[in-house]
């Protein structure tokens, strides 16, 4: 978008709508990028979604931000070029990560909402941990069983905190009063890494062997 909006170029903006959720940060040029979780009782196909023009689009988002206090409704009216949507999805619980000398990692494994926000990391960590497991034990069977038993727990807890996240985010009336009351208390706690130390803080010991 080419709209020019009160952001310092890096921050990135998360609105809480009344009716959907939108996010913009600032490139340093001055340009607009932006996305919204538009909210759907059904799930929509690939055609229907194909089907939406760009107008329809930008209709459809103008008038869901239009009760919001906030610069949605000028960022997605300012935005030059065509529109689109498409679905997203967690991956539920894959069985089994391997088979004979194959090996899935990263979204392959274990693919999560964009908003956990934690996708590449996930995919980094499987790399390092694999690496280890491969480097400490001599046959490829056994690795492969090592590198699923230490992530497994980890990548599940994530993709089930990633959805929680998404199907939160357009709230009634009451739960808005309360999500802003609290929002202060929520963030200072999780900028101290209080609530979420557990995914942000994690380490991986290279050097520690893997039995």
């Amino acid at each position: 978008s080419d709209v020019r909006v009160p952001a310092e170029p890096g921050t990135f903006r998360m609105i809480f709508g009344k009716r959907a959720f939108f996010g913009y940060a600032v490139h340093p040029s001055g340009e607009v990028w932006w996305f919204a979780n538009p909210p759907r009782a059904n799930e929509p196909t690939s055609a229907e979604l194909a089907a939406i023009s760009t107008e329809q689009w930008r209709k459809m988002l103008v008038d869901l931000f239009a009760e919001d206090d906030t610069p949605a409704v000028e960022i997605v009216s300012s935005t030059p070029g065509g529109l689109s949507g498409w679905a997203t999805y967690d991956l539920p619980s894959v069985p089994t990560w391997r088979r004979g000398t194959m090996i899935v990692i990263g979204d392959a494994a274990h693919a999560t909402a964009p908003s956990s926000g934690q996708g590449a990391s996930m995919a980094i960590e499987d790399a390092v941990v694999l690496a280890r497991c491969l480097r400490d034990l001599p046959d490829i069977g056994p690795a492969f069983a090592a590198y699923e038993r230490l992530r497994r727990a980890r990548v599940e807890r994530i993709v089930a905190h990633g959805a929680r996240t998404s199907n939160s985010k357009a709230a009634g009336p009451v739960a808005r009063v309360l999500r802003d009351l609290m929002m202060p208390a929520i963030l200072k706690r999780v900028a101290n890494g209080g609530s979420l130390a557990w995914m942000h803080d994690y380490h991986i010991d290279w050097d520690a062997k893997v039995a």
